[in-house]
């Protein structure tokens, strides 16, 4: 074995150490943030709600449908998503190590131990993440492109294999259209390779279209798209530079990062032109900089793509590296990790909405029969978490007041007609109005709205957790 080898073999002892470490600190991770709403979505969707129809959100179909089926198996308990996280994590692992296998033993269980350590330090609100489960399905895809190259006998399965990945991905975040792109890195295609291609990605395509259709969201669907994800994705864009921020959240692949910047240069450039893998490698990470630059908000849970393309990019390279290069990178990744596990230890993490959440539940359940219909309006702060274990319907298809804030007039008139015809047996608003400033200006600021609470409903309670404020109107007339 070589020095270099050895070398990793020897760093990924600790680094397990540490991941392990991370592992049982994260047990009790609660569900918060996004995963929140979708849970509360998929409750909805158990209740006969049809996404995009009866739910005015700007998600893909495929984040719908996991978190469904989250629910349908172990229903809305912190136990059933921290379960479903970790075999993610467990799943994407393991496709990092198929990936990475030829590259050696040592580094590609370095890549995969990366990747799960950044994962854990991010912290509970990273749990489950959009951006980190497409990552399952797009280092799948390369792992497909690759083979594409590696075994031509089945080069046109491998071909379909990744267009259908692709579009997998793309049905959690729509950037992951670009994954189709990659076989392009790893092997020549032809015309028929191109058709296999595209017939992957058609077939998965289809059936995401006919469950659409099946359930009657697939015209809503076409509308969110055309009408109402441009407005939302422009939404709250912040210039390049704050984008970039995102990057200090990689800080445990730092290391990963400097070896893949190394092989650009010098002797190891020829290990990534003559191996798919390597530059199927090279492509997630090219993938994940064009997803963190089209989101435009530079959120920690964008790097995920990127992060993970440049664990596997720079594994592959550390292994190719003189001795004394790769000492230098596992030593900056050292650093990195060391940072990462300080800031996670002194990190403080927010409990605000947890306990919002609880004391709106409380709220709903002392007022209101499960199954009851109630229009709330949030985005993080709780209230969706509290619909979803009181077992609330939503009146509206609006939940979060970016639906309506960014709405042409007609939608807003329709909003307002609607609960005027069926006035809910209770209203729950929270003071996350995003992409307005927190507070209650979005109500009380649009004359039409408040009159119609004021004329039906009653203000019973009202709550203020650190920076969570809540009302809860109780209909009495």
């Amino acid at each position: 074995m070589p020095s270099r080898f050895r070398l990793i073999a020897a760093f990924n002892v600790p680094l397990a150490l540490v991941s392990a470490w991370l592992l049982w600190r994260s047990r009790d991770w609660p569900l918060v943030g996004d995963a929140t709403v979708f849970h509360f979505i998929a409750g909805q969707m158990r209740m006969g709600a049809v996404p995009y129809r009866d739910i005015a959100d700007v998600n893909m179909p495929l984040t719908y449908a996991i978190h469904a089926a989250v629910v349908a198996v172990g229903g809305m308990s912190d136990l059933a998503w921290r379960v479903f996280d970790l075999l993610a994590l467990a799943v994407l692992g393991f496709f990092i190590l198929i990936l990475m296998a030829p590259a050696g033993r040592a580094p590609a269980i370095l890549a995969a131990l990366a990747v799960v350590t950044m994962h854990l330090l991010l912290g509970p609100y990273a749990a489950g993440q959009r951006d980190f489960l497409m990552c399952i399905p797009a280092v799948a895809g390369a792992w497909a492109s690759a083979r594409a190259e590696e075994d031509k006998p089945l080069r046109v399965l491998w071909l379909a294999l990744a267009g259908a990945l692709g579009m997998t991905a793309a049905s959690i975040k729509p950037t992951g259209v670009l994954l189709l792109l990659l076989p392009a890195l790893t092997t020549k295609l032809r015309r028929r390779d191109v058709v296999a291609i595209v017939g992957g990605a058609s077939a998965v395509a289809l059936v995401v279209i006919v469950a659409l259709a099946a359930s009657g969201g697939l015209g809503a669907f076409i509308t969110m798209a055309r009408e109402l994800l441009p407005a939302y994705s422009a939404m709250g864009a912040r210039p390049l530079p704050e984008v970039l921020t995102a990057l200090q959240w990689a800080a445990p692949i730092a290391g990963l990062a400097l070896a893949a910047a190394l092989s650009l240069a010098g002797s190891t450039r020829s290990s990534f032109t003559t191996s798919p893998r390597a530059r199927a490698a090279m492509g997630l990470a090219a993938f994940g900089l064009l997803h963190l630059l089209a989101q435009q908000k530079g959120w920690a849970y964008h790097i995920y793509p990127l992060a993970i393309g440049l664990a596997c990019w720079g594994a592959w390279a550390l292994a190719a590296l003189a001795r004394n290069r790769a000492l230098v990178c596992l030593s900056v990744m050292a650093l990195g990790l060391g940072w990462g596990v300080i800031d996670s230890a002194r990190r403080v993490e927010d409990t605000a909405p947890l306990r919002a959440a609880a004391a709106m539940a409380a709220a709903l359940e002392q007022h209101l029969p499960r199954g009851a219909r109630v229009q709330t309006l949030d985005a993080d702060n709780g209230a969706f978490l509290a619909m979803a274990r009181a077992g609330m319907r939503q009146a509206t298809p609006h939940i979060q007041w970016f639906s309506l804030l960014l709405a042409q007039e007609p939608v807003r008139q329709q909003f307002l007609a609607a609960l005027a015809a069926d006035p809910p047996a209770a209203v729950l608003l929270t003071n996350a109005q995003w992409p307005k400033w927190p507070g209650f200006e979005a109500v009380d600021e649009w004359p039409q709205l408040a009159s119609f609470l004021a004329a039906h409903y009653d203000l019973i309670s009202t709550g203020t957790e650190d920076y969570i404020a809540w009302r809860f109107y109780l209909r009495t007339r």
